[in-house]
C-alpha cells in the first residue's frame, strides 16, 4: 500500500496540484480491491470538474464509504484530515520475513534507495532509509544520494527548527541512525509519533521521546508557515532497537 503526502486539499473546488492529485490516485489504485474499484484510475494528476464525471472523486467517496464508514462521503481529502490519515494508516503492516527470504515490498524499498541487499533482516540490512526513499519516489521526489543510510536524509530539502506533520525526522542510535516521518505529538508535547520502516522490523507508527530527534527536513518548496503538529490519538507501537 502506498503512502500519501499532500500539501493542499484535494477536492472539486480546490487548487488541486498535479502532484497532490496523482499521489491520491496512486493510493486509490493501490486500494483497488479494498474499495471494490472496478477500473484503475488514469494517473494524470487531474480531476474532472464535473462531479458526475470525476472518477477520482468517485473513488475517494468509495474509500470513505468502505473504509471510514462515512454515511455521506464528501469526496474531499484535507492534509492530515480524517481521510488522509486513514489512507496513511493503511500503509502500515509490512514486516520482515525471518531467514534468507525477504518481503518483496521491502525489496522494493531497497530498489528505491539503490541498496544492493536482498535480505530484509539483520543489522546490515536496516531499511528505514530505503522506506523513506520509496515514499518520496511515490510522491515524485528524488531521494538523497545513499538514501539507504538514515543520516544522509539530513541533507534533503531544507531544515526546520521544529517538527511539523509530514516532516522527515533523523536521529542517532547505537551503531547508526534512524529516519521516519512525523505524524503527530503527544498531548504534553514530550513525545513524537513517527511513521517509519524497520521500526521493530516493520512499518508502523511508533512513539519516541521528542528530544531523541536531531534534525527535521522538508522538501525545498514546502512552506512550513501553514503547517502544524497535531496531537496523535491513534494506535502506536513503542519504539524498539531503533530508539
Amino acid at each position: 500500500m502506498s503512502t500519501i503526502r499532500i500539501i493542499q486539499p484535494v477536492r472539486l473546488d480546490g487548487f488541486n496540484s498535479l502532484t497532490d492529485v496523482e499521489a491520491v490516485q496512486t493510493v486509490l489504485n493501490k486500494s483497488q480491491r479494498l474499495i471494490s474499484l472496478t477500473q484503475a484510475l488514469i494517473m494524470d494528476g487531474r480531476l474532472n470538474p464535473r462531479p458526475e464525471s470525476s472518477k477520482t472523486i468517485a473513488a475517494i467517496k468509495l474509500f470513505q464509504s468502505k473504509v471510514l464508514n462515512m454515511v455521506r462521503p464528501d469526496g474531499e481529502i484535507d492534509p492530515n484530515g480524517r481521510t488522509h490519515r486513514k489512507m496513511n494508516e493503511k500503509l502500515t503492516g509490512e514486516a520482515e520475513i525471518p531467514g534468507i527470504k525477504a518481503n518483496p515490498q521491502i525489496v522494493e524499498y531497497f530498489k528505491a534507495s539503490k541498496f544492493w541487499g536482498s535480505d530484509d533482516s539483520g543489522g546490515q540490512n536496516a531499511w528505514c532509509g530505503s522506506f523513506v526513499a520509496w515514499v518520496m519516489q511515490q510522491n515524485k521526489m528524488e531521494p538523497v544520494k545513499n538514501a539507504f543510510r538514515a543520516k544522509e536524509w539530513a541533507s534533503f530539502g531544507k531544515p526546520l527548527d521544529k517538527p511539523v506533520f509530514g516532516a522527515i525526522g533523523i536521529k542517532s542510535r547505537k551503531g547508526g541512525g534512524h529516519v521516519a516521518f512525523v505524524v503527530g505529538q503527544s498531548a504534553d508535547g514530550n513525545y513524537l509519533y513517527m511513521l517509519g520502516g524497520n521500526q521493530s522490523n516493520s512499518v508502523n507508527v511508533a512513539k519516541y521521546k521528542k528530544e531523541l530527534w536531531d534534525d527535521f527536513v522538508v522538501p525545498a518548496n514546502f512552506d512550513p508557515s501553514s503547517a502544524s503538529l497535531p496531537i496523535y490519538t491513534q494506535k502506536a507501537s513503542v519504539a524498539g532497537s531503533e530508539a
